[in-house]
């Protein structure tokens, strides 16, 4: 089950297909919210802003002069909120919005060509056009860019346009208005009478009109593209998040983190120093054989899921599952100063969760479940291996074979745990003391591993009782031999 060949393969296979439909949904569903919510901060700051409005008006104008527009300001609100509940709630949001849109720009445009019946004797529509009401047509799609969508500011802009050169030229072309462009600059008319017409109240000026018309093409132009551009960061954004979890799924969060920070991948394999450690449940076979396939994966979900937490919570690189073993390795992608200690930490910690799961089996009536686990430490090649339809971020070495070697004789000398001398080295290398992190290790005698010439020395954890009853009377418990043995 565990051959050497296995320990360099991957399991690791993502449909293109899959992935890309995954993503796309997730793209589609963030950009949806963001338009939700831009509606909704849209006409909370619609409220606001007409609300200050009419604040304004009522302290600058006296209320004979200020009611119309106070009364035109909280109907416009009441439109809006009309508005907003349809957008929200009607199976006809996008047609509701966009018409609504067209109903508010012509509401606003009414309210600054008309003018007020309480103003001053005399007023007329044309004077009006020369206040600077216009600004608000500003204002209002301005508004338009929380929306967060820009098609819907660019059709805000191009209704206010069109509707405002409406109103605009409707009133120039009255009997009764002077409309008056460039060509009264072009010469042949006085200074006197140029500044006497444009102070006429009924002067229209179409060189106002052009200004007006560029400043509101201007500032939609600037809105649709800055909501263009936070559409397509939030896309980079929910996509990048869409392929950490996507990568997630199959590696340790250093991995993700790496892969994350550069463009390039890990490039070519490398050799460095690392720490391996294999750990698998003893007795699968038997106990695969009497459960049912259902049961059987629930199992190894919970048994495998136990023990990557552990392995990241001490910086570890889950390289692999292999039936019901997992292989991880510490030092990986970038080695730190304290990976055999690491190594050994996790060791101990996945013997503690395996006690405590074991409690609370025994308590509901199950069975126990044991573990056995070997940790080296010594140089492996670490990188991407396959080829360039199929790349496989994993270690391959001696240090590789001799951890899975540990991990199997752990049934042999009947321990939980079986670690080199090679790894409490380096523990002790980086200031770790061994002992105080695994209590009650002790020296095995010298071990040959089969097709390696150099034997190892080998650390053991003497089993507890509860483990020792589980591993029944058939099992040969640890003894230490007079002469080397071959760890197969």
């Amino acid at each position: 089950m565990r051959g050497v060949a296995r320990l360099a393969s991957k399991r690791f296979a993502v449909g293109e297909r899959g992935a890309s439909s995954g993503s796309s949904n997730a793209l589609g569903d963030a950009i949806d919210r963001e338009v939700n919510e831009g509606l909704a901060y849209m006409f909370w700051g619609r409220l606001v802003a007409l609300g200050t409005l009419a604040a304004g008006a009522l302290l600058a104008v006296p209320l004979d002069r200020s009611g119309l527009y106070v009364v035109a300001i909280v109907a416009f609100a009441l439109l809006n909120a009309v508005s907003f509940g349809l957008a929200r709630n009607s199976r006809y949001a996008t047609v509701a919005t966009w018409l609504f849109v067209a109903v508010d720009a012509a509401v606003l445009t009414y309210i600054f060509v008309t003018p007020s019946p309480f103003a001053v004797e005399g007023w007329t529509s044309q004077l009006n056009l020369r206040l600077p009401n216009f600004l608000y047509l500003g204002v209002f799609l301005v508004s338009m860019a929380l929306s967060y969508s820009p098609a819907l500011v660019i059709w805000s802009g191009v209704v206010t346009i069109v509707i405002w050169n409406i109103a605009y030229c409707r009133i120039a072309t009255r009997p009764n208005s002077i409309a008056y462009g460039s060509d009264l600059l072009n010469g042949g008319v006085s200074d006197a009478d140029i500044i006497a017409l444009v102070l006429d109240p009924r002067s229209v000026s179409l060189i106002n009109l052009s200004y007006q018309t560029m400043f509101l093409v201007l500032v939609t132009v600037i809105l649709a593209i800055s909501v263009w551009r936070s559409r397509r960061l939030v896309r980079r954004q929910v996509a990048a998040e869409a392929q950490r979890s996507a990568l997630s799924r199959y590696f340790s969060p250093n991995i993700v983190r790496e892969l994350s920070s550069v463009s390039s991948g890990f490039g070519e394999p490398t050799l460095q120093t690392a720490a391996i450690l294999f750990a698998d449940m003893v007795g699968f076979t038997k106990i695969s054989e009497r459960l049912a396939p259902e049961d059987l994966v629930k199992l190894l979900k919970e048994f495998h899921a136990r023990l990557a937490t552990v392995a990241f919570d001490h910086g570890g690189t889950v390289d692999k599952y292999i039936g019901d073993e997992i292989m991880v390795h510490f030092g990986t992608p970038r080695p730190r100063p304290d990976d055999a200690a690491r190594a050994l930490s996790c060791a101990r910690e996945m013997l503690e969760q395996i006690r405590l799961w074991n409690e609370q089996r025994v308590a509901r009536g199950d069975y126990v479940i044991e573990v056995g686990i070997g940790v080296h430490y010594g140089e492996v090649i670490v990188g991407n291996i396959g080829d360039e339809r199929r790349l496989e971020y994993t270690v391959l070495g001696d240090t590789v074979n001799v951890a899975s070697r540990l991990e199997r004789l752990t049934r042999k000398i009947g321990t939980p745990l079986a670690v080199s001398e090679d790894l409490l080295t380096a523990a002790r290398a980086q200031s770790s003391n061994p002992a105080s992190i695994v209590q009650g290790l002790q020296p095995d005698q010298v071990r040959f591993v089969r097709g390696r010439r150099r034997p190892i020395a080998v650390w053991y954890l003497p089993p507890t009782e509860q483990q020792q009853s589980g591993r029944g009377a058939s099992r040969r418990q640890h003894a230490v031999p007079s002469e080397m043995e071959q760890v197969d």
